[in-house]
């Protein structure tokens, strides 16, 4: 086995080297931080079969292909191969020192301890012959200080070892999978581009059989997935009903609620449309809706709270469509429950829809989702696509969340920019963006992303 030290001042820039001059066959040994930035210890000359034993044989099913290896066993077969003797940690060594860990443990640390804290307290004496006498509870607050300080170093020192053994799988993992199954894992990388998160793309390509060719497989991943998107089939503005639109601040639920009435109006007239404000939190809300209705030509009325809600609702049962324009309230809002008793009290009629801005992040796009799935969420509206340079993140939300989607909107023109949604039209408007904007992911950013895959079968 070949040994060979690496410093750079990241831990990308770190392994582009390994990479250029190893291989894809090194094996990290161990990282850390340094003045410099990162040092890594690589290796190579090992048997690839020590890596793959923990995979099945040859009959393996396709969809199992790319299952990351098992951590345990692969943790076991390196340790083996190599001999190697990990040197007791830092954060052991000072527990071992401060603490007796013998069959009497228990006996002892009460008086390792107290030695602890003893010779801490005569240090400090010793340093300043002015220092005052300590109280009996102030032995203890510091003794409790030390102690504390010491946990922290055991919970940084595991913290390390984590990231280093995360960091070798996701080498060891992506590499397996690339040998393995060129095809498959080419692909994984198109779907990471697409802007597709890591477990979605994952269990899309352990769905499809193995392909010889490439564009098969890619159409096949792209028409699964197409299939996992939902939409509500029908046009809900069509058939009429009381609908209200709740999300965010400055996702688009005002222009939206316009776009809506205005598609209706084009079919059916004005005359049995009404628009419902809640919003009483920001300034000018009520009067945007209001420019609205005199535009179309349809009355706005407010509501402040469940009773006045349930009053203007029944003085409306005239109408064939009323959509309620909602306050924009953060995810994280306290008021949000207020929000969701105020549409549940005000009528069981009342179907609610999450509009979302696509060019949200994914994370936050699902922290929004669990927040207000309160609401008895009937499905969702995706903004502002004109705004985004990829939906994979706002798809793979709704995919993995199964909220159906009614409508898209991608600009500021009424009626004209809002549209039915569509899931094989989605998919291809994703897969033309994501060329449009040449998103191109390098190796080491796709095996991070398939490698975290790896390292949480750690949990």
């Amino acid at each position: 086995m070949k040994l060979k030290r690496y410093t750079a001042p990241d831990i990308r820039q770190a392994m582009s080297k390994v990479r250029d001059e190893l291989g894809p066959d090194a094996v990290i040994l161990s990282n850390r931080k340094i003045k410099e930035g990162i040092e890594i210890i690589a290796a190579t000359d090992y048997d690839d079969a020590i890596v793959n034993t923990p995979l099945k044989s040859k009959q393996t099913k396709d969809t199992e292909l790319v299952k990351p290896p098992n951590t345990k066993k692969l943790a076991e077969h390196l340790s083996n191969k190599f001999d190697v003797k990990t040197p007791e940690p830092t954060w052991k060594k000072a527990l071992s020192d401060t603490y007796d860990t013998s069959d009497d443990f228990e006996h002892n640390i009460e008086k390792n301890t107290s030695q602890v804290s003893n010779e801490w307290i005569n240090k400090l004496k010793s340093s300043n012959s002015e220092t005052p006498e300590f109280p009996q509870v102030q032995h203890a607050e510091k003794n409790s200080q030390v102690n504390e300080e010491g946990l922290k170093n055991v919970w940084d020192e595991l913290s390390n070892l984590r990231g280093l053994l995360e960091t070798q799988l996701s080498s060891l993992a992506w590499s397996d999978v690339a040998n393995r199954n060129p095809q498959k894992a080419k692909v994984l990388k198109h779907l990471l581009e697409l802007g597709l998160t890591p477990e979605v793309s994952y269990e899309l390509i352990a769905k499809v059989e193995d392909q010889k060719n490439f564009e098969t497989l890619w159409r096949k991943c792209l028409a699964t997935f197409a299939g996992q998107l939902p939409v509500v089939e029908d046009d809900m503005i069509k058939k009429g009903g009381v609908f209200a639109l709740v999300g965010p601040t400055g996702v688009g639920k005002t222009t939206t609620i316009a776009k809506m009435a205005a598609r209706y109006a084009l079919s059916h007239g004005t005359g049995s449309i009404a628009l419902v404000t809640t919003d009483n939190y920001r300034i000018g809300a009520q009067e945007q809706l209001r420019t609205y209705g005199r535009i179309l030509g349809t009355p706005v009325k407010v509501a402040n709270d469940a009773e006045e809600l349930r009053k203007v609702l029944k003085s409306l049962y005239d109408k064939d469509l009323v959509l309620i324009d909602t306050a924009g309230m953060s995810q994280r809002d306290m008021r949000l429950t207020e929000q969701f008793s105020m549409l549940s009290e005000g009528s069981t009629l009342i179907k609610t829809y999450l509009v979302m801005s696509s060019s949200a992040q994914q994370k936050a796009l699902e922290e929004t989702v669990q927040a207000y799935k309160k609401a008895f969420l009937d499905g969702c509206i995706l903004t502002k696509l004109d705004e985004t340079i990829t939906l994979g993140g706002a798809l793979s939300t709704i995919a993995q969340n199964q909220l159906p989607i009614a409508y898209i909107s991608d600009g500021q023109r009424v009626p004209e920019d809002l549209h039915q949604a569509r899931s094989i039209e989605l998919v291809k408007k994703s897969v033309a963006m994501m060329n449009e904007a040449k998103i191109h992911m390098d190796s080491n950013e796709v095996e991070l992303a398939y490698g975290g895959l790896a390292a949480h079968d750690l949990s």
